[in-house]
C-alpha cells in the first residue's frame, strides 16, 4: 500500500505499513457503479455516497436505487444492475 505522511502539529510524519496508525484503520472505499438514466454514462461512485448521503426522497421510485446526479448531462444516475 506504501507510506502514509500524515500533518501532525505541522510536523509531517513518515508511517509504513507496519507502523501503527494514530487514528484507526484505514479501509477502502466500496465502489459501486452507477449509470445515467438519460445518456448511458457509467462511472464508480464510492457507496457511502449513494448510500449516507441522500434523504429517502433521493431515491429512484422505480428501481429502488439512490440518485446521483450525472456529470455529463446533469441527469440521474442510479446503480447499474
Amino acid at each position: 500500500m506504501g507510506v502514509f505522511i500524515i500533518l501532525e502539529n505541522n510536523k509531517i510524519i513518515n508511517l509504513t505499513e507496519e507502523d501503527e496508525l494514530p487514528f484507526g484503520v484505514i479501509s477502502e472505499d466500496i465502489m459501486i457503479n452507477f449509470k445515467c438514466k438519460k445518456c448511458g454514462y457509467e462511472e464508480e461512485v464510492p457507496d457511502f455516497v449513494a448510500f449516507e448521503c441522500y434523504i429517502p426522497e433521493e431515491y429512484d421510485k422505480e428501481s429502488g436505487s439512490p440518485i446521483v446526479l450525472c456529470i455529463k448531462c446533469d441527469s440521474d444516475m442510479i446503480i447499474k444492475r
